[in-house]
């Protein structure tokens, strides 16, 4: 009799953005307590930062959060304080290249 393992999914999101050098120092200590925040919610596995400095003083920053189910992912998008709030309030020249929702599968 064969088994059939199911896979193991792990629900994700994917905010990348853009923004000029003199306002990282800023936007990295907010990005430290959203993490600390964030990391606070029932279901989060994970809330990583990527960034590379780029040509003109611009720093292009991807964030990832990842979930153990598919309805904490979605009550974080609707009602978390998300990465995209956090750009909403934070003010600078920040620019939103875009923002996906993802599953992995391992």
């Amino acid at each position: 009799m064969w088994t059939e393992a199911l896979p193991i999914v792990v629900y994700s999101t994917c905010t990348e953005v853009v923004t000029h050098a003199p306002d990282w120092q800023r936007l990295y200590a907010s990005l430290q307590a959203l993490k600390g925040h964030v990391q606070e919610y029932p279901g989060c596995q994970r809330f990583d930062v990527y960034f590379r400095a780029e040509p003109d003083e611009r720093i292009r920053i991807h964030v990832y959060t990842s979930w153990d189910t598919l309805p904490q992912l979605e009550a974080f998008l609707e009602r978390g304080y998300t990465f995209e709030r956090l750009m909403g309030d934070f003010g600078g020249e920040v620019e939103l290249e875009r923002s996906i929702v993802m599953e992995k599968i391992f």
